[in-house]
């Protein structure tokens, strides 16, 4: 992974992130276990290659859809493409992946399938924010982020959680952004969000006019997006700005 550059981290007074794989990881080993047990062996190796598939096929808007049963609450389609489409690249019989969503999201909505967090993270974000940087959430999401992160011990880490289950709009669509930024009163250039996915972190940031990084921890990207800064998380970012400061 890269190191957060000089350029990237200069003057940010407000830094933006997603939630999934910057903030609370996929829990691949416990969706393995889970579809395991429903009699579909699988590992979480197998998961964490399906999920970079799935993030190029988002860019093709090539994503498998599903007719699941919880499908049209908050957040829960995007969810259900993405998930079903590692699913299915897993080798999960196509004739069960419906109906194993729908046990999933039960699972998902009592713990979330994102809830791994990084160690570090509440410290390097306290420090940065004691500088007087903003630090807020943006994140398609399902409505629930505000009470994971309180169950997770790390919700007074962050200023702000613009979940687009709450607020009706998702990434790529500037507004959201534009919703952090009029929040604090911080203009785009001197914005910076992290993401790990290109076609609504990257794509949507550079919309709203803002600079923008991607944490892509299993280099599920490859040689796509090279003009795209790259870094290795949340931590060093957090670092990084506070010591341009």
């Amino acid at each position: 992974m890269s190191v957060a550059s000089r350029e990237l981290v200069a003057d940010v007074d407000l830094l933006c992130l997603d939630a999934g794989n910057c903030i609370i990881f996929f829990d691949h080993a416990r969706v393995a276990a889970l579809s395991t047990a429903a009699g579909v062996a699988m590992d979480a190796a197998t998961l964490i290659a399906t999920e970079g598939e799935a993030k190029l096929a988002q860019e093709r808007g090539a994503l498998a859809d599903f007719a699941w049963a919880h499908k049209e609450l908050p957040g829960a389609a995007g969810w259900g493409r993405m998930v079903g489409t590692m699913l299915l690249r897993a080798g999960f019989p196509q004739e069960r992946i419906a109906s194993f969503m729908d046990a999933l999201w039960i699972e998902h909505v009592r713990h979330n399938i994102y809830s791994l967090v990084p160690e570090g993270i509440g410290a390097a974000l306290d420090d940065l924010r004691a500088r007087g940087v903003r630090v807020v959430v943006v994140s398609n999401s399902e409505g629930m982020l505000e009470r994971l992160f309180t169950d997770l011990g790390i919700v007074g880490h962050f200023d702000a959680i613009v979940d687009s289950g709450k607020v009706g709009i998702e990434k790529p669509d500037p507004r959201i952004f534009e919703i952090a930024l009029a929040r604090f009163g911080v203009p785009a250039a001197r914005a910076l969000m992290l993401g790990d996915t290109f076609a609504t972190d990257i794509a949507g940031a550079h919309a709203a006019g803002m600079r923008a990084a991607l944490v892509d921890p299993h280099e599920h990207m490859g040689l796509r997006h090279r003009d795209v800064p790259r870094v290795s998380g949340v931590v060093e970012v957090a670092r990084a700005i506070a010591a341009a400061r």
